[in-house]
């Protein structure tokens, strides 16, 4: 049904909400709201305000995570003790709002339970005038795989450019237009939460070196056995809390929260058979018979370039790259600009410098 796509991250301001949580920050650190700073007062050994006071009643070094004393500090370590309750109705109220929209969502994500033991995943559209499958759906897929790929843009659709919003599951600005996706009960599901720079998957080492304790399988089972369900955790000594229903990971003693998200394991469209490939073949060789696609990269201010030879320092054009994309199309191509070694990634979409493994996102279109 569609030919042109482009993906929307994390890091692009558009129409695509972020609803993983209540309120996200702007940075790429835990996301909460403005957090009190510990009563001095109480800290040196008296504060006179005693449960009045607007600050908090804890260990000062506790809240910044390096008490060494521990459970033996003679302060409080205990941040609930005496917040006001007028605090906690309001935490309560979120909680609430939270929850709803959590169910709303658990029923868009239904749709992936609706098995197709032809394919590992097949996305559909209805216009209105019922289910249509997606054309080169793979790319949708492989889009939808990434966890920091909020959602995508189609082009060319009877309809004409439609906004895809992964995290509802819906076409944005568009209620009577639907989504879904038709998903294999073999599918592997993943899980990934909002580092400091970027998301990691659960249970694989962070840019830290950190892992951890548990993985994605794990919280798939939790997951399947309650969708509102929690997981709890613990990581030199501080204890976490996973939250299905809000799709966040909860510190419990700072209440810094961190987005989670579960995408599935990105399958090739050959694991779905032959006659899966030879179809998309057939399909890139009939929508453009006369011209090369242009293949493009994303620049500065969102703004898209051409692949082009310039002079000795790259000779890469579209017609190179369509060449390598129809001889394999989950595949990849290195190439040179300026003397530093480049890497497309025909199946994620995106080019990656091997010296400063700085990625952008490419896209394919037909002309």
């Amino acid at each position: 049904m569609a030919s042109n796509y482009e993906d929307v991250s994390d890091e692009s301001g558009t129409d695509f909400r972020d609803s993983d949580t209540n309120s996200q920050s702007k940075s790429d650190s835990d996301s909460e709201t403005p957090q009190k700073q510990a009563c001095r007062y109480y800290n040196k050994g008296h504060c006179r305000n005693g449960k009045q006071c607007p600050d908090l009643h804890v260990c000062k070094y506790f809240l910044k995570g390096n008490c060494r004393y521990g459970a033996s500090c003679r302060l409080s370590h205990n941040l609930n003790s005496d917040r006001p309750s007028a605090q906690k109705n309001r935490e309560r109220r979120s909680r609430d709002r939270t929850t709803q929209r959590y169910r709303e969502r658990s029923r868009s994500y239904s749709s992936d339970s609706d098995t197709d033991s032809s394919k590992p995943y097949r996305w559909q559209l209805n216009l209105g005038s019922g289910w249509m499958d997606v054309e080169n759906d793979y790319v949708l897929e492989a889009q939808f795989s990434r966890p920091n790929t909020k959602g995508i843009r189609i082009f060319n659709t009877p309809c004409g450019a439609l906004s895809i919003d992964f995290t509802r599951m819906r076409i944005l600005k568009k209620d009577n237009l639907r989504v879904r996706r038709k998903g294999s009960k073999y599918t592997e599901w993943l899980w990934y939460y909002r580092g400091n720079h970027g998301w990691y998957q659960f249970g694989k080492k962070d840019a830290q070196g950190s892992v951890s304790p548990v993985d994605s399988s794990r919280l798939e089972s939790e997951f399947k056995k309650s969708s509102c369900g929690t997981v709890q955790f613990t990581i030199n000594s501080t204890d976490y809390e996973i939250r299905f229903k809000d799709m966040c990971q909860k510190n419990l003693s700072t209440s810094h929260k961190r987005r989670i998200r579960r995408r599935p394991k990105y399958v090739s469209p050959q694991v779905g058979g032959v006659n899966t490939l030879t179809n998309m073949f057939k399909t890139m060789s009939t929508s453009s018979p006369t011209k090369t696609p242009l293949w493009q990269f994303s620049g500065r201010g969102g703004n898209w370039h051409s692949f082009k030879p310039r002079g000795s320092s790259c000779t890469l054009s579209s017609a190179d790259i369509e060449a390598e994309f129809q001889r394999n199309p989950q595949g990849s191509m290195n190439f040179t600009v300026n003397g530093e070694q480049y890497m497309l990634d025909f199946a994620q979409m995106i080019q990656t410098s091997q010296k400063t493994q700085a990625t952008r996102n490419i896209r394919r279109v037909k002309q």
